[in-house]
């Protein structure tokens, strides 16, 4: 008997060595899915070789003797370090993620399918310089030359996601990296959801004021005044019962982001060194790896030697922000209203019709499918109008949505077939003054961009560029809900002309500045938007720079990056304890304490903690008695929407709660919410409110797509990091109610930039996550910490600076 538990025991011991020893060869078969920052390679079409010098950082700086060999080693190395994030990007551009994710996906198949965003991108590749697809064409030979690449026998040829899916590319064609951009601007252009949620409340019978309560306008506009949507789109007289598909819930694909970004430009006569400085840091989802990959080139032209670096979009050869020998630039969105739903009224006696002003018409048609991995092939028929591509009937909720015998679609500037923006940024990135790179920028069609410039003459400049359409004075909505698509003076009328689009040059201010919000002179005439981001960061960086007569230098620049302070929190604090009955009072101490606090949403403090939790209990205490199913249009949250009702004087009284008999005043609400948040937060961190840390609850959350949502993978490709800022705060770091973790930083920086024209190489950047997209690589995460302290990297172009710490050197050279 010993002897059996002895062989036993030896037994156990030798399945657990070979476990270990099973681990051990799983995770160094995955360590060599990284690509060797050492080496050399062959590739076909180089006319010379190419040297990749990755810095400490691993920033590649390619040296090469044309630009075509920069463009197509830059292809080489977004494949090598980020295939995967190019991938989910292509695949989504094609409503193709259901081949790669089974199920789960064919909703945002049907979605990305239908908009036709690959015939719209086959389309405009055509369209584009013959220089340019030159280069698009080195690029994707770079990019398929890393893919088919030769391995060793224990070295896998693809990244980690695509072992454990078992997914294969496929090689990469001239118009993809066309297709991403406009993937890009899926993720930039998103007001059709604003239109919906008028719809939606349409439905539920609210008048037209208190729609715009709910939805409240930039108060630098003065929109007409909307018209009466339930009899415009000819509802039923009962309300809609049944709910809206919730933001987080409904069928979008991942790419849809809420976009927020900063910039702005300062001349030389606000300078302590005389010399204009630049900032930028455009704000989308908080990803693993960053939207950016950071990339220089340098290569020969003639007689000069060339040189562009910056934050470059995986997928395509663009440098989407950044700077060359003369100017640097930076981008922000300006939330044009490019998108509108058109109700398309059926043919009753003939489904495959629509109602147009000369009477029904067919369909355009087109049968798909919908291929899905272990799954059942899906059959698609794709129905387009006049106005664009019929949107599906789940998404969000349509169907439930539209009157009956209705269907919507989608009029987009993105899918327009001669949008040359690729020609637009290629153009900016070769400008030499500001005047050439204002030209360039009126190139580009989608997303529309509040774009600022700065060049070594020490010009600065700023212009909104992309496509703008017309649309009548007679047409009160104004592109803020779905309008009769039979109703001819509801279409566009054409575009404004690119000399009209909004442009500064050299303005007496001295700095020119945006945040997503109404930026336009008071003079502009033309119609832009009526869905602006909420002003607050926009006014705080007016304060800051165009108002302000303080010297500026890059170190301010850089303050101001890292600026925490919340002027939205500080107001609805006031408003909220004006409110309040004085005779009601909380905790003595604490409500001192948040009455004397200073707007700062530092990460060890309990006040931006305590206020932000206070703000989400209100607004479900105040909005979910009255949107009932709803709510989920407006649970990401808004202040500007809270202090609107707050502050209401007759559309509704947005603080009654309909469902109890009582008639509550908003001092009863706030109360009840403030009690709410005290509770909660009591409950999650303990009874002593001193030791609530705001950091705590608000770590950044940067996401991995899909293993992030993978309990078991989700730690090992989840980045988080406790920050400072909130969703005011130019240091964005906006989290979302509607999530599971509401108080988490989801939104943020994904690249940051500062520029210094007294020396361009002292210019600094950084982005959110590492380099590399492979979680084996110990550049997935490494930059997240230098970001989460608000510190940078160097921008440098000069050999002998980024020669002095190298980390990597691969050569590529001529090959078959």
């Amino acid at each position: 008997m010993k002897r059996l538990f002895r062989w036993l025991g030896w037994g156990v011991l030798g399945l657990a060595v070979l476990a270990v020893a099973m681990l051990a060869g799983a995770y160094w078969l995955l360590r060599n899915t990284v690509t060797p920052a050492d080496g050399e390679a062959q590739i076909a079409g180089l006319s010379a070789p190419v040297a990749i010098i990755k810095d400490e950082y691993a920033i590649p700086h390619i040296e090469a003797q044309s630009r075509a060999d920069a463009v197509r080693a830059l292809g080489w190395v977004h494949a090598s370090e980020r295939l995967w994030q190019m991938e989910v990007l292509r695949m989504a551009g094609q409503g193709r993620l259901a081949e790669m994710f089974g199920g789960d996906a064919v909703s945002s198949d049907r979605f990305l399918k239908t908009l036709g965003i690959a015939d719209a991108a086959k389309a405009s590749y055509e369209q584009l310089k013959p220089e340019n697809k030159t280069l698009i064409t080195a690029y994707v030979e770079g990019v398929n030359a890393w893919i088919s690449r030769k391995t060793g026998k224990l070295e896998p040829s693809l990244p980690v996601e695509f072992i454990i899916l078992g997914h294969q590319p496929e090689p990469w064609e001239n118009w993809q990296p066309v297709a991403l951009l406009k993937v890009m601007a899926l993720t930039l252009d998103a007001n059709m959801d604003e239109e919906i949620g008028r719809l939606a409340l349409a439905g539920r019978r609210f008048t037209a004021r208190q729609i715009e309560e709910v939805y409240p306008a930039n108060e630098r506009d003065n929109p007409p005044p909307l018209p009466n949507l339930e009899a415009l789109y000819g509802f039923d007289k009962a309300p809609r019962t049944e709910p809206v598909e919730a933001a987080a819930k409904a069928t979008a694909p991942w790419t849809l982001q809420l976009p927020a970004s900063n910039n702005w430009a300062i001349s030389g006569s606000k300078t302590v060194s005389g010399k204009p400085l630049l900032a930028n840091d455009p704000h989308l989802g908080l990803t693993a790896p960053s939207t950016f990959y950071l990339a220089h080139l340098r290569w020969q032209e003639g007689e000069e030697v060339r040189n562009l670096i910056g934050g470059t979009l995986p997928g395509t050869p663009l440098v989407l922000s950044g700077r060359n020998d003369w100017l640097a630039w930076g981008l922000t969105t300006t939330y044009l209203d490019s998108q509108d739903l058109f109700l398309e009224q059926l043919n009753p006696e003939n489904p495959g019709q629509y109602r147009t002003p000369e009477g029904f018409a067919d369909f355009g048609g087109e049968e798909l499918t919908i291929k899905v991995k272990g799954g059942e092939d899906i059959a698609l028929v794709r129905q387009t109008t006049r106005h664009g591509p019929v949107l599906p009937a789940g998404y969000r909720s349509l169907g439930e949505l539209l009157p009956k015998g209705h269907v919507a679609a989608l009029s987009w500037t993105a899918l327009a077939e001669d949008d040359i923006t690729f020609d637009g940024v290629m153009a900016m990135s070769d400008a030499r003054s500001v005047p050439a790179f204002l030209d360039a920028a009126r190139l580009n069609v989608s997303p529309m961009q509040s774009v600022v410039v700065a060049d070594v003459s020490g010009n600065i400049g700023l212009i909104a560029s992309g496509r703008v359409p017309k649309r009548s004075m007679l047409n009160r909505i104004a592109g803020r809900a779905p309008v009769p698509g039979w109703i001819d003076f509801y279409d566009w009328q054409g575009y404004l002309e690119p000399t009209q689009l909004p442009t500064r040059l050299n303005p007496a201010e001295g700095a020119v500045a945006t945040a997503n919000s109404n930026w336009l002179p008071e003079d502009y005439q033309n119609h832009i938007t009526y869905d602006w981001a909420e002003a607050f960061r926009q006014q705080r960086v007016e304060d800051l720079f165009v108002t302000s007569t303080e010297k500026q230098s890059l170190e301010t620049m850089k303050a101001a990056q890292a600026d925490r302070y919340s002027p939205a929190l500080v107001a609805f604090r006031n408003e909220a304890f004006r409110l309040i009955p004085q005779g009601v009072r909380l905790n003595e101490e604490l409500q001192q304490a948040l009455q004397q606090w200073d707007g700062m949403m530092d990460a060890g403090s309990p006040f931006p903690l305590i206020l932000t939790a206070w703000h989400k209990n209100l607004q479900g205490r105040m909005l979910k008695d009255d949107l009932q199913d709803d709510f989920g249009l407006v649970e990401k949250g808004s202040l500007t929407r809270m202090l609107t009702m707050l502050r209401s004087t007759g559309a509704r009284n947005w603080c009654n709660d309909v469902i109890t008999p009582a008639n509550e005043t908003c001092g009863d609400i706030l109360f009840a919410s403030i009690t709410d948040t005290l509770q909660e937060l009591e409950t999650a961190y303990g009874a002593d409110w001193r030791k609530w840390r705001w950091g705590e609850a608000h770590k950044t959350l940067h996401e991995h797509r899909p293993f992030s949502r993978v309990g078991a993978l989700s730690r090992f490709f989840t980045i988080r990091k406790e920050m400072d800022g909130g969703k005011y705060t130019l240091l964005r770091n906006s989290n979302d109610f509607s999530k599971e973790e509401p108080y988490a930083g989801v939104h943020g920086s994904a690249l940051r930039a500062v520029y210094d024209f007294a020396d361009l190489e002292k210019s600094q950047f950084i982005i959110s996550t590492g380099q590399s997209g492979n979680v084996m690589s110990p550049h997935y995460d490494d930059l997240a910490e230098i970001w989460a302290r608000l510190e940078y990297v160097p921008m440098v172009t000069r050999p002998e600076d980024y020669g002095r710490n190298v980390s990597g050197r691969f050569i590529l050279k001529t090959g078959p």
